[in-house]
């Protein structure tokens, strides 16, 4: 009766545990520990019933797998997703630390077109180097081939369209006129001289009629030279002899009234001062010609004591560089002007204008510049005038000899 009992406690034991395994199936955590328990007990579990525990491992086992199939194999798959869809992602932080975010800003403000490209030419060819590109580089990476990436397709494109169009506005810039020159408002002093008034009064009119100071050399001898003395003063302009003088060419005749080699001193005192009555009053003298003459001390030096008996100045036309008025003034204890600018040697408005902006390249270095034209130049008096406001605006000073003092 015992032994039925027993039976059939094992029998429904066994139905049990069969009725019961199928329940278990849908949680993996039970299929897992059935087969770890099955696992650990060394294959001893109900040895009772080999058929039912063959089943029941059997049962454990599916379930086991499947749940094993579901979370592996996501996990497997998640990072392969990651990189396909992220990989410009994974570079942005190499790309950050490497260059302190400015690469990466400008990966998400540049255009889409250099997400992996960029970054994979910033590799050079070295696999998964979004580090490589960071650390391989170093700073350089950040001023050198980085900032190439930083500025990327889009922002290098826009800045060579700015270059090219800054580029092309100076290339297609007019070129610089009379009028325009650049500002500079340092003070300098301008003085225009005009040389060989006398011939004519219509050549000297345009040079009275400038809105300016400027200085009038009259060549005594001729027939309008008085007139044309009396006419600058009236205008208003600074009146000086322009004293003829023999050009080291002997062939070229300096004019009426000029001063020749062979002369005594006393001759080329008297000579000076009758000019100077036919001119005056003048407040000056400067050489017409006179290579020779202010290359030989003895003469320059007879019209210097003239200058400063008479209480006037000299300036020195320069016509020769081995002119020895300096040294002559500086025996007597004189001070003497010195020209700076011919303008006019070359008669074309080029020139002339070229001529005007060295003149404003001495006045800008020692403060004044004393440039000397002549009144038959034609176009001359319209050249300065024209430019007059615009360097007025600049800072320079129109003045006489008078207004270097």
């Amino acid at each position: 009766m015992i032994t039925l009992c027993i039976l059939g406690a094992g029998t429904l034991m066994l139905v049990a545990s069969i009725l019961l395994a199928p329940s278990a199936e849908p949680s993996p955590a039970t299929a897992v520990v059935a087969q770890s328990g099955q696992d650990s007990s060394g294959g001893s579990g109900s040895s009772s019933s080999p058929g039912a525990a063959s089943e029941l491992q059997s049962a454990a086992s599916s379930t086991a797998q499947k749940p094993t199939t579901v979370v592996v194999t996501p996990q497997a798959e998640k990072p392969a997703a990651q990189q396909s869809a992220s990989s410009s992602g994974q570079q942005k932080p190499a790309e950050s630390s490497a260059s302190s975010g400015s690469t990466s800003q400008s990966s998400s403000g540049s255009s889409t077109s250099q997400k992996p490209q960029v970054s994979s030419n910033s590799s050079a060819g070295t696999g998964n180097s979004a580090h490589s590109a960071a650390s391989g580089t170093g700073s350089a990476g950040k001023t050198g081939a980085g900032s190439a990436d930083k500025t990327g397709a889009g922002s290098t494109s826009s800045q060579s369209a700015s270059t090219s169009a800054s580029a092309s506005h100076y290339a297609t810039a007019p070129a610089t006129s009379a009028t325009s020159t650049k500002p500079k408002s340092n003070g300098g002093k301008l003085v225009f001289v005009f040389d060989d008034a006398g011939h004519n009064l219509n050549q000297l009119e345009p040079f009275l009629k400038l809105p300016f100071k400027v200085v009038i050399a009259v060549l005594p001898g001729l027939p309008h030279s008085a007139e044309a003395a009396a006419a600058a003063r009236k205008a208003g302009k600074q009146v000086i002899l322009h004293q003829p003088m023999q050009a080291v060419n002997l062939s070229v005749d300096p004019g009426p009234s000029a001063i020749k080699p062979d002369m005594h001193t006393y001759e080329i005192e008297d000579l000076v001062r009758k000019n100077l009555a036919e001119i005056g009053p003048v407040v000056g003298l400067n050489n017409h010609e006179g290579s020779l003459i202010t290359a030989t001390q003895s003469a320059i030096g007879a019209v210097l004591d003239v200058c400063k008996a008479e209480n006037i100045f000299f300036l020195d036309s320069r016509t020769n560089a081995e002119t020895k008025a300096p040294q002559a003034a500086l025996e007597r204890g004189m001070k003497i002007y010195e020209r700076d600018i011919f303008l006019d040697n070359e008669p074309g408005r080029d020139d002339i204008i070229a001529m005007i902006k060295k003149g404003l390249a001495v006045a800008d270095k020692k403060g004044h510049a004393i440039m000397i034209g002549h009144i038959w130049s034609d176009g001359l008096a319209a050249i300065i005038s024209e430019m007059y406001p615009d360097l007025v605006a600049q800072g320079y000073v129109f003045t006489d000899i008078s207004g270097l003092n």
